[in-house]
């Protein structure tokens, strides 16, 4: 069918985009580590396999599927052309601003993601000027293709000509610039970090079932969750049904979102929710006991339901922002897998340094981790207000509740007993 606002909402990641997502991620690990690359090259390269991965077996039949199907228009050709032109202009102008604000925000021009872009400007020039001219194919096809080519990109240059536009398509755009530029590079420079811990201290190095093993398990799968998102961000391709149909617009849910995340939370940690600053988990726990092995495994498991999650999307993954329903992977089973495997897997490891504390100061420590898990708490809910605008979300939400882990949970715990 021809692309449209609501194209391709209904079932989420099938099992074989979730194959694909995690061959394209570790893929691109395995080439960077192999080729020894510093962790800015490394971290590239990794995205765009997963780029490739994700637009070679999937978007690529999309793209013919809304091709083949697109609807002729009754316009002259110089009117789509002089809308190309239009969206080519409103691009341009949305990029000028992603450059303003990677050259005065500290924020940006601090960033891994940043420094290192700006130090291989003698790569990153060709490779500019080559995705300009992919860029500028791909705004033209998918412009013949979409069903309602008048989009917020055509709006944004509408406005920047001086002429008429629609505000709300406008500050849509604007919002969705935002996202995309805080958490790209955000992930990205988290990526570098992860990539440079990953050649430092693989995991492979040390004896299996360590502390260092583990932790070393932990890391590749924040490693994997980085590449995953970075790749989500770029990949908000129309052609493919990957667009952002809607964006956070409420306060809250900017603020429960964006607090989680640097530079935010680390200033907020250390000053009002220092739930980490005690005895670590080796004054409870003896490394190589039983005790220890299942709470490890237990904490990696957490990790790895976590990253399943963020598989699951695809090319879909963004914060704030609406691009389909999922409903496949462990989003089968419970609304927010990530959120619930994450916060258990810091309870986890925590548990062993509160009761280290004593019961004072580990009861206070224990509530500064639960105030974190309530901020998760009201960001998982602000996400469903605002996705509950779509009947394919309430849908969704419906079947989890009389079908999903905590349904089967209570019918275990409380069968119904049969009538007589």
């Amino acid at each position: 069918m021809p692309i449209s606002q609501d194209r391709d909402t209904l079932a989420g990641s099938p099992l074989g985009t979730q194959t694909v997502t995690l061959a394209g991620v570790l893929v691109g690990i395995a080439l960077a580590t192999y080729l020894q690359l510093e962790p800015g090259k490394a971290m590239a390269l990794a995205v765009l396999c997963l780029l490739l991965a994700w637009i070679v077996v999937c978007g690529t039949p999309a793209a013919y599927r809304a091709w083949a199907s697109r609807e002729r228009r009754h316009e002259a050709p110089a009117a789509s052309w002089r809308r190309i032109g239009t969206k080519l202009v409103g691009l341009a102008a949305l990029l000028g601003a992603v450059v303003i604000a990677c050259s005065v925000f500290p924020f940006f021009t601090q960033s891994s993601a940043v420094q290192w872009f700006i130090g291989a400007g003698h790569t990153t020039i060709p490779i500019s000027i080559v995705l300009a001219g992919a860029t500028i194919l791909y705004v033209a096809v998918t412009d013949l293709v979409a069903e309602e080519p008048d989009d917020y990109l055509n709006q944004v240059g509408r406005a920047v000509l001086m002429q008429d536009f629609r505000e709300e398509d406008v500050l849509f755009a604007l919002r969705l610039l935002t996202i995309k530029c805080f958490f790209l590079v955000l992930m990205f420079s988290s990526g570098i970090a992860a990539l440079s811990d990953l050649a430092d201290r693989p995991a492979w190095l040390f004896p299996p079932f360590s502390a260092a093993w583990f932790e070393g398990l932990l890391r590749l799968v924040f490693l994997l969750d980085v590449i995953l998102a970075a790749g989500g961000y770029i990949a908000t391709f129309k052609l493919f049904g990957w667009h952002v149909r809607a964006t956070e617009t409420t306060a809250l849910g900017w603020l429960v979102c964006l607090i989680c995340y640097e530079p935010f939370f680390p200033a907020i940690s250390s000053a009002f929710v220092p739930y980490g600053a005690g005895p670590g988990w080796e004054s409870v726990i003896q490394e190589g006991s039983v005790v220890y092995f299942v709470w490890s495994v237990a904490t990696l498991s957490c990790a790895i339901i976590y990253v399943w999650a963020t598989i699951a999307f695809g090319p879909r993954f963004s914060n704030l922002t609406h691009r389909g329903i999922i409903t496949s992977g462990p989003y089968r089973f419970v609304k927010h897998p990530a959120y619930l495997s994450k916060n258990i897997s810091w309870w986890l490891f925590a548990a062993p340094s509160f009761v280290a504390s004593g019961l004072a100061e580990g009861l206070a420590r224990a509530g500064m981790l639960a105030i974190v898990s309530l901020i998760y708490l009201l960001r998982a809910r602000a996400e469903e207000r605002m996705l509950s605008r779509d009947p394919v979300y309430r849908q969704y939400a419906e079947t989890v509740a009389a079908h999903g882990l905590l349904a089967m949970a209570k019918r275990r715990l409380a069968p119904t007993v049969p009538r007589v």
